[in-house]
């Protein structure tokens, strides 16, 4: 009897185990093939000869970023909008002209109290790159700050949330 109660006990942990690994499996690969998708679509129109990472970023507008090389080896990003069809909308960024993460980071950290990072990406607002800068303050409140991609002013603050 013992070892019919112990067979059912890892059985619907072993069971618990498989359906949560499939749950999240199935929640994160819309995001998966969006980030395909834009990949793909930035080394066919030749913008990238070389793909590092996408990252999803949802603003104004939600778009995938994706960051690579050029064939002259210039790191760039690129903001791939999925309801534009057309290769000829995409827009390209020259990281090296721009300010860094860690640049608008630390921008942010010397005016305002951020107590966890959540997350620092590449985005476009208002038709201009920026920096989304998002984190918890001391008094655990979500915050939002977008540092301007160009020359690292602030765009606009979320505080408090």
């Amino acid at each position: 009897m013992v070892n019919w109660i112990k067979f059912f006990i890892v059985f619907l942990f072993s069971l618990t185990l498989i359906l949560t690994a499939f749950v999240f499996y199935k929640a994160y690969e819309p995001a998966s093939q969006q980030k395909e998708d834009a990949e793909n679509r930035v080394l066919n129109a030749g913008l990238l000869n070389k793909v590092d990472r996408a990252e999803v970023y949802n603003g104004t507008t939600s778009l995938t970023v994706v960051f690579g090389k050029d064939d002259k080896g210039v790191e760039k990003g690129v903001f791939v909008n999925d309801q534009e069809k057309s290769d000829e909308k995409l827009k390209v960024v020259a990281l090296k002209k721009g300010v860094t993460a860690k640049e608008a980071l630390s921008s942010v950290k010397q005016e305002l109290d951020v107590n966890k990072l959540i997350h620092v990406k590449l985005g476009i607002e208002d038709n201009t790159a920026v920096w989304e800068v998002a984190f918890k303050n001391q008094s655990n409140k979500l915050n939002y700050v977008y540092v301007t991609f160009s020359n690292g002013q602030w765009q606009k603050r979320i505080l408090n949330l």
